[in-house]
Formats: C-alpha cells, structure tokens, sequence
C-alpha cells in the first residue's frame, strides 16, 4: 500500500511546520486536508492514469483468482489440508489479525475514522505530519479498530475481489476526505476532457481521457453514450480515484497472501475453482443497530435504493409525528414538558419568564409539530404512490437513460421536499443548542436577543475536551462552509460515533437537541438513498430545474407551512388561556396517588387544555382560512376520541362474609321456611352494605348514588386474549391501562425490559439515529399489527435509570392509540 501523492499536494510538512494553529482551527478550516494538485497537463495525466489502471487491474486479478479457489471452502493441496480464507481469519485472535494487518499497512491508522481524530484528542498546536497522515484521509476505513473485527476485512475482501473495480469508483472518490478545490464542473465548458470507466477492462481504456466528441464517436449505441456522459469524471478527480484504487486493492492482495501464507504461489492460479460462500452475515449484537450498518457499508458493495426499508422508516416517522400532535392535544403534562423544552432552548432569552415568552415558545412548539407533519406526511405521501423499483425500471427509457414522466416528476418533489425540510432540524440545533441547560454556560452570548447565530455561537475558551468535541462537531454539522469541507454524512456518523462511544459528551446532548438530530440523519439519508439511484438520478434532477408542474406543488405546500407558522404565532400570541407552566391551571398530577382532590385537578387541566385548543383553532380560521381538524382530516387524521380522566369514585370496600353466620343453627334447620345452607333462592332482599359517610372535607356519594351513577364510557377494545411471559406482562401492565381501572397508576420500567416486552410480541427493535429506537412488526406480531412505531430512548436510563412514570403513561398512550392495546387483552402464563 503504497503512498505515490502525485495527484494532490503533499500535507506531511515535517515536525517543524507550526503555523497552522490548533487542531480545531485547522479541522474548521481543512487545512489538513488533501488538496488537488494543478500542474498536471493531459500527457502526464494519461500515463498516470495507465500506470493506477495497471496495478489496479494486476492486483484485482490477482485478488479474484485466489478467492476463486480459497475463499469460501477447503481446499486440498500437496496432500495436506488448508484452510480457507473465511476460516482461518475468523479463528484468529485480535492480537494475531492486528500484526497480518500492520505487515499489509504499516503505518495503518489505529482509531475509527482516523480523518475525524483532529478534533477528538487534546487540541495543542502541532504538525500535521503528527496530528493525522494523509492516509487517513485517502483511506479513512482501513484502520485498525474496525479491520481488527472478525468480519469488515472479510466482507472488503468478498465484495472487492468478486466484483470489478469499475462499480467502486465514484464509491471511493466520494469515501475519501478530500480539502478545497476539488469541485470541477465538467457541464461548463464546451467541449471538456473527461475519464471513462464505464464497460473498460483494459489498463488502457480504464481511466482513460477521453474528449465528450471523442466518447461520443467511441460509443456503440445512444445508451453506452448516455451512461458515459453520466458516469464521467474530471481527469484529476478521476486520477485520485485510481490512485486510492491502485492502495486498496495493493492492502486487501497482500493481506489475502498473509493469510494464505503457507499456500504457494502458483497455487493461487491452479488450484480448483470452489464454489462461491453463502453470503456472511456477520455476529451483532442482541439488537440491531444503525452502527453495525455504518461500520459494514464501506466495506460491501455501494448499495442500490433499498425502497421497502426507507418506505417503512418514513412511515414509522410520519406516524410518530401524529402521535406527538395528538399527545399535545390530550395530555396537560405532555404539553407542558414539551413547552418547557421549548422554551428552554429559546435564543431569545431562556431566562424570562413572562407571558409573551412562553406564548413565544409555545407558538414555536405548535408550529414544528404542524410543519413537521405536513412534511413527513407529503413524503410518505410520494412514497405510498412509488412503484417498486423493478417496475420503474422495467418501463424506463434505457436509450436516454430517463425513467417514465410520473416517475421522474414524483422523484422530482421527493427531492425537493427532502433538500427543504432538511434545513429545518438543522436550524433548529444552530439557534437551540448554544442555549440548551447542558450546553449554555459555554457560549456567553447565547440568550442575547440581539447577537447573530454566529455571535452566538462563540465558544468560550478553557472548557473541557467533551464540550469542545459537541461544539465542533454540531458546528460543522450546522455550518455551511464546513459542510461543503467535511460532507453531511460523514458529519452525522461521526456525531452519532460520539454519541455511542463518549459518555461524557454525550451526557451534553440532551433530548430535544437529540430530536432535531434524528430528524436531520433521517433526511439526510433519504438524501444519500435517493443519490444512490444512479444513473436515474441525474435525469429527474434535471426535470425538477425545468418542471412547472413539481414547482407547483412544492410550491403550494410552502405557502401552506408559511401561512399556518404565521398564524398560529398570531394565535399564541392573543391566546388567552396560555397561562405560565407554574399555573394551577396546568397542574397535572398524574403520576401522584389517585385521589378525588388529584382527579378533580386532572380534569381541570384537560378542560383548560381543550379550551386552549379550541382558542387556536378558531384564531388561525378566521386569520388564514385553515381549519385545524379539516386540514388533518383531508390527511387521513381522523378525530381521535382523547382520554379524559372520569369523574372520582370511591373504592368500595368489599365486606367478607362471616362463615359462621352462614352455618344453619339446630332450631333453624327445622323450620321449613328458613333456607338451608347452599340451597338456591328464588327471590329476597338484598341488604344494602354498611358504609361509612365521612362528616368532614368534602361530602361522598352515599352508595346508592355511587351505584347509580352512570359509568364513564371504555375505549378498550373486545378481542382475543394473549398469553405473554411474566417478564413481559408486567411490562404491558405498567405501560397500559386497565379496562375500566381510572384509578390504575403506572409505575417505571427498564429500558431493556420494553425492548425485550417489543420483541416477545414481534415487535423487532432497531437502534437508529440519536436516541430513537424504531420498532418493525415481523411475520410472528400479533393481530392488529400493521406498522412500526418509534419511541425515544430517554437519557437518564443509560446511566442506569428506568422510565420514570410520565414517559410510561406517554408510550402506553401512544400504543393504545396505534393498536388499541388495552391492559385487558395481555394475560399472563
């Protein structure tokens, strides 16, 4: 693996070089960064382009014949057995696969992503011939923490040497960690120089510089051109391409031949072909989790369009969206805990208290809940209308390399829906996170009103190594100028690596900000999803700069968003039931002990909470013409009926009948009109039980009122019992209520106990993003189950807590409105 640095400048400037300022600096800046070498002409381009294509090509065929025959199964040879490729490396000790990998490498990177290390260690001034090499940036997922598992160096070697290096090209381009300058922009000039790698098998047409008309001549029908004139690459951006083809392909041959050490040589090509291994699934962990995926995915081949997994993630998003609205219309301690977030992470000034801050925050709560679904419901909309990939491409125009008009037009608003939601979460970590409590003390101009974002955001010196790596990297996520540096993507990974592996970092992050970020990865890879539809993406992009008939629509539900944000500010603003959350008016005891004094205060909160709804809804109807429940309900939300607190009863006190007085006496027995014990009566009174009356505090219902009172109406839903575990019922009867139980009280749960509960229904977890855990019905979920739900993990139970009580009665609400799950239907074995 050899370093050449002919096609970008050299970054190693000796232990001497020091002005180029700390590492935070430098990583804000990419001063570190690989920059494109200029003085290339064409004829020295070309012959390094020849040279890359032929060791690239020697090495894969090489790497290609030797899986062949020792990859998958055993092999016989010179009478004694030899192990295969799979076999030996998975029986190694990480002591053993650490030295086969720095004799490949060595100078491999020890820690993940070592182009991220700048920022995670001490920041001190140094060279940055010490700080982080420029493998690190050309190379970023060779390094020792993740090749030294038992499966990432398998699947590079499966994937890369059974496939042509041809498929892996824009892949490794796009991997790398590259500095300023290399934006080339092929479509301007008239009649540019370009590389080819499409169809090319040979060391000279491989990478081989071609001008448009030239390809053009060269191409055997209109779609090799088309695919051509797609898949081109500038000639420097293409040599680096070669270039960190030509050390990848150089690290995973010799690493195939340190294996394989005691096979020789001319056995790599005669030794019988064995059939191809089962694909390796590699071990995780109990759950599955989106880190697994992030550490596989450079390692396998450049993924397609996986159209059912971001189908149902969108749909589980868009329904987690309904249930937060409507758990703000229903729930009076729900609603203030998510206004005291709110207002927490205000810029504005966190501080006050008055009554047009809150009418502030509470504006800026309702309005993200409106926007947000709007949003998520426009594009699970688009993709409930998408037809499965196969049928796309079975109807599009291979010739011009454009997918059927529909198709094209709804990519186009998908696209375009996702590029402008995404600004939303991102805005909202930029303006809230300097004014988070966790963060707060760190920026001294985070609640000035009048500081700009970047004021704002300034960073006060002499805090710890934790806050400093939370600040960077929510920076660079936020900032423009360092996305363009260090890319979205890689951004979010190393932001969510920070979160799994820092515990002292990620205790700064709390669960709002965590929100907005699930939200931003979310988006960001539907982005990433839909880039990788190549070469269709390019086609629809192009139809969404020329279609009237997508800006419509995008268009349209812009205006839309716009005039609700404006006239639901108008509305919290003249609200006059929005009270301060200290108000009695809001007290919501409801994980206090049930009592006709905590009842009573319950239902005046939920009455005041329905007045301020209907405040709303008539305010926003008569400034913009929107009605709040029509306009959900022409998106498929139908009025749900909310849970009311019914009115206080007393417990009645069940007397136990006294055996004795039950025994005939001898005189008794006798008389035959007396009844005998255990013989059946036809007809008597009933005495009516003895009870108390309490003659101070307030009065009770005597018991016949009690036992005349009208119940309140159950929504539990009548259906056929399920047997659980014991573990597991006593989850489902924490999370809901009884049938007819008001008085039922939740308690806390483990955080591992609701998912363990999750999977025992078919109910599959899944780690995604930030804290949100997504849960996938399976072919064994009971009935009723036709969809996922997603729940957040709250904060305090990683250090060992439990769900408190309120997040309890939260995710119990939300299953019985998804499922109509009742406590009732779950009993145990």
């Amino acid at each position: 693996m050899a370093m050449a640095s002919y096609t970008y400048e050299l970054i190693e400037l000796g232990d001497d070089v020091h002005g180029l300022g700390c590492k935070c600096c430098r990583f804000s800046k990419g001063l570190d960064l690989p920059s494109p070498k200029k003085d290339l002409s064409t004829a020295e381009a070309k012959k390094l382009a020849v040279g890359f294509a032929t060791s690239v090509l020697r090495d894969w065929t090489a790497l290609n014949a030797i899986l062949k025959r020792f990859e998958g199964k055993s092999n016989l040879c010179d009478g004694d057995f030899v192990g295969t490729i799979q076999k030996r490396w998975l029986k190694k000790g990480a002591k053993q696969r650490k030295e086969i990998l720095l004799k490949a490498c060595p100078e491999m990177p020890t820690c993940h992503r070592p182009d991220f290390q700048g920022f995670r260690e001490t920041l001190k001034t140094a060279p940055r011939s010490r700080t982080c090499p420029s493998r690190a940036y050309l190379w970023p997922y060779i390094n020792l923490e993740d090749l030294q598992q038992a499966h990432p160096l398998l699947l590079f070697l499966s994937c890369r040497g059974r496939v042509l290096p041809e498929q892996f090209i824009s892949t490794d381009i796009e991997a790398a960690h590259l500095g300023r300058g290399w934006e080339f922009h092929l479509k301007c000039c008239q009649n540019p120089e370009s590389m080819v790698f499409h169809n090319q098998r040979t060391p000279r047409t491989y990478g081989e510089v071609l001008e448009l008309g030239e390809s053009l001549m060269r191409s055997p029908s209109q779609y090799s051109f088309a695919m051509i004139f797609v898949s081109r690459t500038h000639p420097s951006l293409g040599l680096f391409g070669l270039e960190v083809q030509a050390g990848i392909y150089s690290f995973l041959l010799d690493c195939a031949k340190l294996v394989l050490h005691d096979v020789h040589p001319a056995q790599y090509f005669l030794a019988p072909h064995q059939s191809a291994p089962a694909p390796l699934v590699p071990k995780r962990g109990e759950w599955i989790t989106l880190q697994d995926h992030m550490l596989e995915a450079p390692y396998r081949l450049p993924q397609g369009l996986d159209l059912d997994r971001i189908k149902a993630m969108v749909s589980a998003r868009r329904a987690a969206v309904v249930d937060h609205l409507w758990m703000l219309r229903e729930d009076p301690g729900y609603f203030i805990e998510t206004l005291i977030d709110w207002k927490e992470h205000d810029y504005r000034d966190h501080k006050c208290t008055c009554g047009e801050c809150w009418r502030d925050a509470a504006a800026e709560m309702i309005t993200d809940a409106f926007s947000s679904f709007l949003f998520w419901h426009s594009i699970n909309r688009l993709f409930k209308q998408m037809p499965g990939i196969e049928a796309q491409l079975a109807r599009a125009d291979a010739e011009q390399v454009r997918l059927k008009v529909q198709d094209e037009e709804r990519w186009a608003e998908l696209d375009g829906t996702v590029n402008m939601m995404i600004l939303m979460p991102m805005n909202r970590i930029r303006n809230g996170l300097p004014s988070s409590p966790r963060l707060r003390h760190c920026y001294p101009n985070a609640g000035h009103v009048r500081a700009t974002v970047d004021e704002r955001w300034t960073f006060k010196f002499g805090r710890t190594a934790a806050e400093r790596r939370v600040d960077i990297i929510f920076n660079a996520i936020t900032n423009a100028e360092q996305r363009s540096l260090h890319q979205l993507t890689p951004l979010i990974q190393e932001a969510q690596y920070m979160l799994d592996t820092q515990p002292a970092s990620a205790q700064l992050v709390d669960g709002w900000v965590l929100n907005q970020f699930s939200d931003l990865a979310l988006l960001a890879e539907l982005g990433d999803s839909m880039d990788r539809f190549k070469p269709w993406v390019e086609a629809w992009r192009v139809c969404r700069l020329h279609s009237t008939a997508v800006d419509k629509k995008i268009t349209k539900l812009l205006c839309l968003d716009s005039s609700l944000i404006e006239s639901i500010a108008i509305a919290c603003k003249n609200s006059t039931m929005l009270y301060p959350p200290s108000s009695r008016l809001w007290q919501y005891p409801a994980n206090k002990r049930p009592s006709k004094a905590n009842t009573d205060q319950m239902r005046h909160a939920e009455a005041h909470l329905d007045l301020f709804w209907e405040e709303v809804e008539e305010i926003v109807l008569d400034i913009c013409g929107e009605d709040l429940p029509e306009l959900l309900a022409t998106r498929g939300l139908r009025r749900r009926k909310l849970h009311r607190t019914p009115v206080w009863k007393e417990p009645v006190v069940a007397t136990v009948p006294d055996v004795k007085s039950q025994l005939p006496s001898p005189l008794t027995s006798l008389d035959t009109n007396v009844p005998r014990f255990g013989e059946k009566v036809e007809s008597y009174a009933e005495s009516t039980p003895k009870c108390k009356i309490k003659t101070r505090g307030a009065p009770t219902l005597s018991p016949m009122a009690e036992f005349l009172a009208t119940p309140e109406p159950t929504t539990a839903t009548t259906g056929p019992s399920v047997k659980l575990k014991k573990r597991t019922y006593r989850v489902f009867d924490a999370l809901l209520p009884h049938p007819g139980a008001e008085n039922h009280q939740r308690t806390e749960i483990a955080w591992d106990d609701l998912l363990q509960a999750m999977n025992d229904i078919g109910m599959l977890p899944e780690k995604l993003y930030g804290s949100v855990w997504s849960f996938k019905p399976t072919p064994e979920a009971i009935v009723g189950v036709t969809r996922g739900i997603q729940f957040h993990e709250p904060r305090e139970v990683r250090r060992g807590q439990k769900i408190n009580a309120h997040m309890v009665r939260v995710f119990g609400r939300r299953l019985q409105h998804a499922y109509g799950w009742t406590a009732g239907m779950f009993v145990c074995e």
